[in-house]
């Protein structure tokens, strides 16, 4: 039994070994010396009160549960009573200790495996994680209190058992001032885990050098340590065997070390192994049978956490896939933009040709013969109504339809549909397609701007024309409806899928089978510009039929959103 002996002034007389050793863990106090002084800070408070209260009451004070913190090995429980007697005529204070029984441990020994347990589930990084096992296993306060551990992992081809970190002191004296330093200021087991980033701020030391340069194939080193515990999935506390790998033999050190084996299911994940090299306690059964169960749950949280880098870098590889992705298509739109223009400029130079060419003939003529007055005025004429539509061109292709003031009077809606038929019609029996009228009678006026419309009208033709490159059936149909009038170009060609229908209205997008991919967006500028409305029906192989909705009453202005209208466009398919 640890005992100790103190005058009721609270002032140690004497104590036996045992008491200094596994009680206080320290030195042993003079004569004289105060209880709080002589006594650690995390046993003194409580046997000084249970002292203070025994002189209070003259009766006995038991401690119950009293943890023991000594230094490099796991804390101990005890049960301390405190006592009045009688030396040599005079009263003394009697403090004995013994330890807890067998089912009292095993209670302690859950609650501390549980609580490391917590401590380790708190982190997600794989280093952190390993770092945390470590301080688990080497804490003398709240862990199990061994001087070094170290964890080897296997390679993701299941090859190879590899060093991957290692936690302990450099030297003895490096040992001996870590605990003095423990010893005067405790720490618990959250701040160990939480001192990561200044473990890594030090660098490595020697022994996590040495741990990081191990390598053991899980094959060829199958029948010795470590490889061995791990192939056999059990505990193995090594004395003197000659099963020891000699890697492992030169870098542990130490005649006496733990292996516990990490398996996770049936696969086997890795390795702690811990020692007293420097503080030379013995290993315990207890230490044993801790580092064992704890290295299931270690195991699992490495594996967690393994999964949890593995979920992030594909998530990473998949983010730079996506921006890989959008980098290649909006080349590929850049592309087909350049495209477009090339097309658009090609278009506009066809239409630009034709007035210039006549534009130099005329001028020729005035050249030749520029007495001839009536040639003369002729081709004056010519030349001004030429450049008057070379100009209408140009400012057609350069000013927004929406903002642009129309020039709105009354038209006659099937006169002007059957005027842009006709400049289509050699065009189409060259294409073999054939014209098919339907006018609606006595249609009246329609408010709008009759050179827009017609480009419009003119737009639409030509698309239909272009979609039907084998020969088909180009329809105009006019009707009344209500306070509108109602206009369909309609065509037997390709026709678009569900997914072109929505931007056939965007400028520069194009099929394939649609020039520029302007001629439609002029169309829906025009289109609003007027507040008239158009829907689209269209079906692969079937063709296409744009309609028209144009109201009696003048309703200029920007119209509604196009997106809503895409949306129209593709609820009326």
């Amino acid at each position: 039994m640890a005992w100790l002996m103190l005058d009721l002034a609270l002032q140690v007389l004497d104590g036996n070994e045992l008491f200094w050793d596994e009680i206080a863990c320290s030195k042993p106090a003079e004569a004289g010396t105060p209880l709080e002084s002589a006594l650690p800070e995390g046993i003194g408070e409580p046997i000084a009160a249970a002292v203070r209260e025994a002189v209070r009451t003259r009766a006995a004070v038991e401690v119950s549960g009293l943890r023991v913190f000594p230094p490099g090995q796991p804390h101990r429980v005890v049960d301390v009573s405190v006592a009045l007697a009688t030396l040599r005529e005079e009263e003394v204070l009697l403090v004995a200790s013994s330890a807890v029984g067998d089912a009292g441990r095993r209670v302690e020994e859950l609650t501390l495996l549980h609580d490391m347990i917590r401590v380790l589930r708190q982190q997600t990084e794989v280093e952190r994680v390993l770092f945390t096992t470590l301080t688990c296993a080497t804490a003398g306060s709240g862990g199990l209190g061994f001087n070094r551990a170290w964890v080897l992992l296997c390679d993701d081809a299941n090859e190879w058992l590899e060093g991957a970190m290692a936690l302990g002191p450099a030297s003895e004296d490096d040992a001996h001032r870590i605990w003095a330093e423990l010893t005067s200021s405790p720490r618990t087991l959250d701040q160990f885990a939480d001192a990561y980033d200044r473990w890594v701020a030090q660098g490595p030391g020697p022994l996590q050098e040495a741990v990081r340069r191990a390598r053991f194939s899980l094959a060829q080193d199958a029948g010795l340590l470590p490889v061995l515990a791990l192939r056999q999935n059990r505990v193995v506390h090594v004395l003197e065997t000659p099963e020891v790998h000699p890697g492992l033999a030169d870098m542990a050190g130490a005649p006496e070390l733990v292996i516990a084996p990490m398996v996770v299911g049936s696969a086997p994940r890795g390795v702690i192994m811990a020692d007293n090299l420097y503080s030379r306690a013995p290993v315990t059964q207890a230490h044993v049978r801790l580092l064992s169960l704890f290295a299931q749950h270690a195991g699992m949280a490495i594996e967690d956490a393994q999964l949890h880098r593995r979920m992030e870098e594909d998530q990473r590889r998949l983010r730079e896939a996506n921006a890989e992705l959008k980098k290649a298509q909006d080349e590929v739109l850049r592309t087909a933009k350049l495209a477009a223009l090339g097309d658009m400029a090609a278009r506009i130079a066809h239409d630009l040709r034709n007035p210039l060419v006549t534009l130099g003939g005329w001028a020729r003529v005035m050249q030749e013969d520029p007495e001839d007055t009536g040639a003369v005025v002729t081709a004056a004429r010519i030349i001004a109504e030429e450049a008057a539509s070379l100009e209408a061109m140009l400012s057609m292709l350069l000013e927004p339809f929406s903002v642009r003031n129309l020039r709105l009077q009354p038209v006659d809606l099937n006169r002007l549909v059957e005027d842009t038929l006709q400049t289509h019609e050699n065009a189409a029996q060259q294409q073999g397609v054939s014209l098919s009228r339907d006018y609606g009678a006595d249609l009246p006026p329609v408010p709008a701007d009759p050179a827009l419309l017609r480009r419009c009208l003119t737009n639409l033709i030509d698309n239909a024309l272009v979609a039907m490159p084998r020969g088909g059936t180009l329809s105009a149909v006019t009707q009344r409806d209500a306070d509108a009038v109602l206009l369909e170009i309609g065509d037997t060609g390709i026709g678009m899928t569900e997914d072109q229908l929505p931007q056939i209205f965007d400028a520069f997008y194009t099929t394939g089978h649609f020039g520029s991919g302007l001629g439609l967006a002029i169309v829906w500028d025009i289109i609003q510009a007027h507040g008239f409305t158009i829907d689209v029906r269209s079906e692969p192989g079937q063709g296409s039929t744009f309609a028209i909705r144009l109201p009696l009453t003048e309703t200029t202005g920007p119209g509604s959103d196009r997106r809503q209208t895409d949306a129209s466009l593709q609820e009326g398919r």
